[in-house]
């Protein structure tokens, strides 16, 4: 039997970050409001405040064009507030988690990247072990092979996250005799 993948990919470069209503006029804003309502919301709920700084982390994230790790993300807020802590920005992210906003994604060297995940459609993740890019993609066919695999399994599935771990054409190609490397 021949599977045939047919992915819908986006290169990190071209990562629509925002959902599509949020991308007509005057909308933007509007969408943000709703986000950073419900994170005050959830905050809230556990007797906590938000706080300028953590807002300026979620304002930060929401207008991120890439996937952020947890040092770059610190980089870009200590240039905007020399007075941020790195714990206040790893809380944050904690919060932002269990909030439902924000999500993990594996990157190189074990070391972790964040996305802001609300109102973006389900997508799973390439990331190249050499150079730590991210390549999002949708596969319709992979999400039929899993919903059949719980069913078949009687599994209840709250949710998944897919990551192929790799190297990317570029780094695939810069490393002679290496490009068809198999497992």
């Amino acid at each position: 039997m021949r599977l045939d993948f047919n992915f819908t990919m986006r290169p990190e470069a071209e990562v629509i970050l925002f959902p599509k209503h949020a991308r007509k006029p005057g909308e933007l804003k509007r969408w943000q409001g709703g986000i950073r309502e419900t994170f005050r919301e959830f905050l809230s709920r556990r007797k906590l405040n938000l706080t300028h700084q953590r807002e300026e982390i979620l304002q930060t994230l929401m207008e991120a064009q890439v996937h952020l790790g947890m040092e770059e993300l610190y980089a870009i807020l200590r240039k905007k507030d020399p007075a941020i802590g790195r714990a206040t920005v790893f809380r944050t992210i904690k919060l932002l988690q269990a909030c439902g906003l924000v999500a993990e994604v594996g990157a190189e060297k074990g070391r972790l990247k964040y996305e802001l995940k609300a109102d973006r459609p389900h997508h799973d993740h390439m990331i190249c072990v050499e150079c730590g890019r991210i390549i999002e993609f949708q596969s319709p066919m992979m999400e039929r092979f899993q919903d059949e695999a719980v069913r078949r399994h009687r599994f209840t599935a709250l949710w998944h996250r897919h990551e192929i771990f790799g190297r990317c054409r570029n780094c695939a190609g810069a490393r002679p005799g290496r490009a068809g490397d198999k497992r």
